[in-house]
This record gives structure tokens, sequence and C-alpha cells, in this order.
């Protein structure tokens, strides 16, 4: 009986011993797995114009005549979707849904057009998106429009006032398998596959007159060593009167004014609102009288 009690209680003690021994290698496990998620780096990415851009040619460019002193371009932020770890960035502000991005123009263009950055400044919201280097507020700038036309020498060639799409329709240079080229618009597509899980993809629609990008859409998802995922959904559209999207006319809000304006110039005219309180007032004696 001794050696059987001495048996159970070794056995007890065996299996108390191993579990607490599996509890424990458990726990470690799921602090190694939870420190691994917690100190991975978000990822933060900001928004680059479609073509680098040569330097040279910006002493040599015309804009559209929207682009003028004291002009305010804006676009909103419309579907955003992302993951907790990821963030698009514009100069030093993190975007979110809802945002406006306003590129206002403070001097003329014309004076100082190599000098993007001198004449003017992005905004998000109210609040200055600030750039380091002067590089990257000059590409920024060209995120949102593209110059009108241009006159400079490529390959001996001399393009004379000709429109910057024709240029990119036309130029060895441009890589044309991102660019579709129609009357009205241009729209550049770019997809970047870093590994068989990191995927970017950009479109970009410009309005092939003006110059100035009508909307912006771009998609990346990551997934590190880890399994770890981010991912982004992003739109931008261009605003133009009364905050309507681009592709909507101010007719739906002048319209509607325009009626009212001649309704009620109509009824002034007609004397309706006095006929309209005489006839309150003639019921009111004819309940009296009831």
């Amino acid at each position: 009986m001794k050696k059987a009690k001495v048996f159970g209680i070794l056995s007890i003690l065996t299996f108390t011993i191993l579990v607490f021994n599996n509890a424990s290698i458990g726990s470690a496990m799921y602090q190694q797995t939870s420190n691994v998620s917690k100190t991975t780096e978000n990822i933060y990415e900001a928004l680059f114009p479609p073509e680098t851009l040569n330097m040279v040619f910006l002493n040599n460019v015309t804009y559209d005549p929207s682009i003028k002193k004291d002009a305010k371009l804006k676009w909103k932020v419309q579907d955003y979707e992302k993951t907790d770890n990821f963030n698009i960035a514009e100069g030093d502000k993190n975007l979110k849904s809802g945002d406006t991005i306003i590129l206002e123009i403070g001097t003329d263009p014309y004076l100082q057009l190599p000098n993007v950055e001198s004449w003017c400044q992005i905004y998000v919201n109210d609040v200055m998106a600030r750039y380091d280097p002067t590089s990257l507020q000059i590409l920024a700038v060209f995120k949102y429009f593209l110059p009108i036309s241009l006159d400079f020498y490529e390959n001996g060639v001399n393009y004379t006032e000709e429109s910057y799409f024709f240029y990119l329709e036309t130029s060895t240079a441009v890589n044309q398998s991102y660019w579709t080229f129609e009357d009205k618009k241009v729209t550049y597509n770019h997809t970047l596959r870093t590994e068989v899980n990191n995927v970017t993809d950009i479109t970009i629609v410009f309005d092939r007159e003006s110059g100035l990008m009508d909307q912006l859409f771009y998609s990346a998802s990551f997934v590190n060593g880890t399994g770890y995922f981010a991912g982004v959904n992003f739109t931008l559209t261009r605003l133009h009167g009364w905050g309507l999207a681009y592709n909507i006319s101010t007719l739906v809000i002048w319209i509607p004014l325009l009626l009212m304006v001649v309704a009620l110039i109509v009824a002034i005219r007609l004397h309706l609102f006095q006929r309209f309180k005489l006839y309150l007032e003639a019921r009111k004696i004819v309940r009296r009288e009831e």
C-alpha cells in the first residue's frame, strides 16, 4: 500500500509539473508572437507624380489659365479603407477620409515658373503640408496638375508650344505602357509588385485640356515575413464650384436657385403672400362665427 501511495503521489506530481511546463511554454510562445505583432513598424506611404520630372524643362513650361494667382484648387479624400498600421501622408500630414487637399497659388506662376515652391503651397484642410527638400515640394505639386504646354529640346528635336500630354504621347523617353490617351482625358496606371504578396497599384485620371488631376485611385497591400498584413484603398476626387465633384455640373445647384428666385418674383408680383394672409384671416373669422 505504501508503494502504491508513493507511486500515486509521484504520478500526480509528474502530471502537475508537465501541465505547468506546457502552460509556461505556451505562454512564452504567445508572448513572443504578441511582441512580434506589436513591434512591427507602421507603413507610411507618400504619393508621388507618375513621371520623374526633369527639373531643367521647368524653365520653359506654361500652364492652363486656371492656374493663376490667388487660385485655390481642391481635392477631397473620398473612399479610404486601411488597416491600423498603414498611413498615407501628404507632406508631414497623415490623411484620413473626408480631408480636403488644397493647392493654393499665392503669386503669379509665370514670374517664377521653375520655382514651383515659391508660388504655390499644399494644405491638408487648412494646415500647410511641409516637405523637407525643395525638390519634394516641386514633385508634390505635379501630382495635381501638369504643364499645359512646353518649349524645350529633346534629342535635337524642338518641341515648341506643344501640350505636355502630346509630349508624353510621342516621346520615346516615356514608358507608353503606363499611359492611355483619349480626347478629353489621359489615364496613368502602374502596378508594382516587389514580392508575391506586396502589390501597389495607382491610377491617375487627368483632364487633358487643363492638365488637372480629376481622380486618383491608390491601393496597396503588404505581407511581411511573419505574415503581418497592412493595406489601404484610397481615392482622391477633384472639386469645383459649390464643392461638387469635377464631373457634376454646378447646374444642379444653380437651376433650383434660379427656379426659387423666379417663383419668389412671381409671388411678389401677384401679391400671393398678401392673398394667403387674407385667406388665413378669413378662415379665423369664419371659425369664430361658427
